[in-house]
């Protein structure tokens, strides 16, 4: 009786690792929180739409919470694609099994995007006029960047966000008898004020 107790111990004890190892590692698919996302993000600007195929949920095995990979995502900004390499969110365990979508970060990522992208972002903060200057100083290039958000408990985005930009092999034209070639540097904004946190490497 009791080699059979321990044998069955054993096999549940087999089963959960194999569970955790795998939910960590190649994690599964979900539509749980497809629409849940989309009309977060959607809501957020009339002009912004967050478009993703499907959701994969991993679990992290560091301090047991749930990142939510969106596959294929993509922003469109009034109908203009900006593909991202990456956009996962990370919620506390609980969110899976109650009804609280607790967010605690986003982490979105982008490779090799056209440096032309910056101007689509900003034409829907910028007047038109300004926004065409800009087009005109930055002809070609590319962008690599990371952007991390947090989240207050309330849900709006704290401070203390993060992001890494790169800009690769660009031209910028500052005015008529002045450009840039293959100009290539590097920005980055820590977790603390503007003025600590702002680098820049050229």
């Amino acid at each position: 009786m009791g080699k059979f107790i321990l044998r069955f111990f054993s096999l549940i004890l087999l089963i959960a690792v194999f569970l955790i190892g795998y939910l960590s590692i190649a994690g599964f698919k979900t539509d749980k929180f497809n629409n849940l996302i989309k009309d977060k993000a959607n809501n957020a600007h009339k002009h912004v739409r967050l478009e993703f195929k499907d959701t994969k949920i991993y679990l992290n095995l560091g301090d047991f919470k749930l990142t939510v990979k969106l596959q294929d995502p993509k922003i469109l900004i009034k109908k203009k694609d900006i593909v991202l390499s990456k956009f996962d969110f990370y919620l506390p365990l609980k969110s899976f099994y109650t009804s609280d979508f607790i967010l605690e970060k986003a982490n979105l990522g982008f490779e090799n995007n056209d440096i032309k992208d910056l101007i689509k972002v900003s034409n829907i903060f910028l007047p038109r006029i300004l926004n065409k200057k800009l087009d005109k100083v930055f002809i070609k290039g590319n962008l690599d960047g990371d952007l991390t958000l947090p989240f207050t408990q309330e849900g709006s985005i704290s401070k203390d966000y993060t992001f890494y930009l790169k800009i690769l092999d660009s031209n910028i034209r500052l005015n008529k008898n002045f450009e840039l070639k293959n100009f290539t540097a590097n920005l980055n904004y820590g977790e603390k004020s503007f003025t600590e946190g702002l680098k820049i490497n050229i």
